[in-house]
């Protein structure tokens, strides 16, 4: 564990309420008190915790920061401890270095280098002391039965490395390609030919040899081509398997010809604010949307959100402060977010202006112009030689995630993202780990 301040270890105490830690140099005891607060029955209290105790009291009076009570929680020291430094980060965040396991399924002719697997190991790295963070490059080629069933003996073998550590979260990243008809995956090669499998029959050879119990409450990156994304059947699969194997969060994407390098941002931002500092993928989503421009105009972002009672990870720190709930038996639901970039000269609602007019062949000619009918959910534009007219109207039921930049005061955002949402109840069962 890391000190909430100093983001370093040594001699910590760790609060009583949540699973944070502050280190002896960040809060400073008297040293006539210093044995006194080691005693088993007294508790400490992080500043986090005393500050959002001050908010749920609903009361405007603030209280100095004592630290270190007994069990009816009144102060052992005679005067407030003294806090140095400051905090970088929100009250209800923490530094977390819990394990965790990343795994990197690769197809055998893509070239992992520099792939976001690996950035995430890269920036996880400083927060896992020794053997706390386990990642694992599989490059894969299930094309054939005896290539899927060399492909199982090696998952047998690493699954019997990984039970030495019971992990607190798994990231699982799929690198592959995906077929343009149907949105099957790509497997591997028969006869130099690459093979597609079918949704379930790709993950059902891929997750074998006892590496799909990882699989159940981990994070699943899909890093292929949209066209599994875009066909609704497809698609439809897709979730199937996510629930299936239970897994708690997927993200996916649905360009065409899917760039995997410009999740980068993302990726490194969901490390920060998720695998470190321990909040819920919901909660930060508008930061992670934020650290991507790049990833914003190449595609949309689809997120899985499959509310099964499985979960392999502990309760988050604002599940600490509301009380740990019973956990539902028997349903879940799915949540499916799709995040889709919109600005209103060049991405109006989602949608990509044409880089040429179709009547009069100019390029870039576009204008925007006030709708005559919807202001609020209509963006026309005219080309600015031939005035020809084209409008695109903002799909029902989503919402709008403005950016933080480039907004106009008193109307609709400039940019941001669309967010439109599907929940589908669930059967589940309940296990947890």
């Amino acid at each position: 564990k890391y000190c909430l301040f100093c983001w370093d270890g040594g001699a910590l105490y760790e609060c009583s309420i949540c699973p944070r830690t502050v280190c002896v140099n960040c809060v400073v005891i008297p040293a006539e008190f210093r044995e006194r607060v080691e005693h088993p029955d007294v508790h400490f209290v992080c500043p986090g915790c005393h500050e959002m105790r001050g908010k749920a009291s609903g009361s405007n009076t603030m209280s100095p920061y004592f630290g270190f009570e007994d069990h009816n929680g009144t102060p052992v020291l005679t005067d407030p401890a003294t806090i140095h430094g400051h905090i970088e980060m929100p009250s209800r965040s923490q530094i977390s270095s819990n394990p965790i396991l990343v795994l990197h399924f690769v197809l055998t002719s893509l070239d992992p280098l520099g792939s976001p697997a690996a950035i995430m190991q890269h920036k996880l790295r400083p927060y896992r002391p020794k053997d706390s963070l386990q990642f694992h490059e599989i490059i894969f080629d299930i094309g054939t039965d005896e290539k899927a069933e060399r492909h199982a003996e090696s998952m047998e073998i690493l699954v019997g490395r990984l039970k030495l550590l019971e992990y607190e979260r798994v990231e699982i990243f799929v690198y592959t390609h995906s077929e343009v008809e149907r949105g099957d995956i790509w497997g591997g090669y028969e006869d130099d030919e690459l093979v597609g499998r079918g949704r379930a029959k790709f993950f059902a050879a891929l997750f074998v040899g006892g590496i799909e119990e990882y699989v159940r409450g981990a994070t699943l990156w899909v890093l292929i081509c949209g066209h599994t994304v875009r066909q609704p059947d497809s698609f439809k699969l897709l979730q199937t398997c996510v629930k299936e194997y239970e897994v708690e969060h997927a993200f996916t994407f649905d360009a065409v010809l899917f760039h995997a390098c410009l999740t980068i941002p993302f990726v490194v931002i969901y490390v920060r604010r998720v695998l470190v500092e321990g909040f819920e993928v919901q909660e930060v989503m508008h930061d992670l949307l934020q650290a991507c421009p790049r990833l914003a105009m190449h595609s949309s972002i689809i997120h899985i959100h499959n509310t099964t009672a499985f979960r392999r990870r502990y309760p988050t720190l604002i599940e600490y402060h509301q009380g740990v709930k019973p956990i539902p038996t028997t349903t879940g639901s799915m949540t499916v977010s799709t995040y889709t970039y919109f600005h209103d000269s060049n991405r109006p609602f989602g949608n990509t202006l044409p880089y040429q007019c179709s009547h009069c062949k100019c390029v870039r000619s576009w204008k925007h112009v006030a709708s005559d009918h919807n202001p609020l959910n209509e963006r026309k534009f005219i080309c600015k030689s031939c005035c020809y007219a084209v409008t695109y109207t903002k799909p029902e039921q989503s919402k709008i995630i403005p950016s933080s930049q480039g907004q106009k005061s008193r109307h609709a955002p400039v940019s941001g993202w669309l967010m439109s949402v599907t929940i589908e109840p669930c059967m589940s069962e309940s296990v947890v780990v």
